[in-house]
């Protein structure tokens, strides 16, 4: 069972104010960059408000400006990456059906260039996601980000095969989630040639687990 944010512990990790200034922005990715930089170093320990403050040349008050603690500002970072999916998976519900394998094999191929793209660029947040999947207290926003992705990869599989059914559509987007998330993750830590080897293992398998329920020839 999904454990879910209480109201209070929500508020708790929210920015405590947006920057509407050009000068706050700037402050805000400071922090947001030094704790990049710091949790790449620790990898899934956490840092301490004070080492990013430090680490940004920053008062550790002048960061409380804008975090309530440190579990919040690694999950702005966290947001702002897992944010990027739903609209990079929702353009290919936009586009016209596949009508044959071919043509889905090379919608997976475009589907896989925009998704893998957002590893690549993204490769040095990759220790904040892993620290947020093992943080009790921050798993449930993750996975209401991984909630929306299910839901649109098996929105995806219906606007292919508008027959099929809701259950089976929601049970392939999961094992699609899960096993690009977990196999691009091994792939970062290894070098370029190894990670699109891994790129090119994840598509297999991907259309050997769906397309057996697209009904395409």
């Amino acid at each position: 069972m999904k454990r879910s944010l209480d109201r209070k512990t929500r508020i708790a990790l929210e920015p405590r104010k947006q920057p509407r200034q050009q000068r706050s922005s700037k402050v805000v990715d400071r922090i947001l960059d030094a704790a990049l930089v710091l949790t790449r170093e620790q990898g899934t320990r956490t840092p301490t408000t004070l080492a990013i403050a430090q680490r940004a040349g920053l008062s550790v008050g002048s960061v409380y400006q804008y975090f309530p603690n440190k579990e919040a500002i690694l999950l702005d970072l966290a947001r702002r990456w897992l944010s990027s999916f739903p609209e990079v998976i929702a353009r290919r519900i936009k586009v016209a059906p596949p009508t044959n394998r071919e043509e889905f094999r090379r919608e997976v191929r475009k589907l896989f260039k925009d998704t893998s793209r957002l590893y690549l660029d993204n490769a040095t947040l990759m220790p904040v996601i892993e620290a947020i999947s093992g943080n009790a207290d921050l798993r449930p926003i993750q996975n209401e980000y991984d909630d929306q992705i299910i839901a649109l990869y098996a929105a995806w599989l219906q606007h292919v095969n508008p027959a099929l059914e809701d259950k089976v559509a929601s049970r392939l987007g999961v094992l699609m989630m899960e096993v690009g998330h977990a196999c691009r993750l091994v792939g970062l830590k290894k070098d370029r040639r190894t990670y699109d080897l891994i790129e090119d293992d994840v598509e297999t398998m991907w259309l050997a687990l769906v397309t057996p329920y697209l009904n395409l020839e």
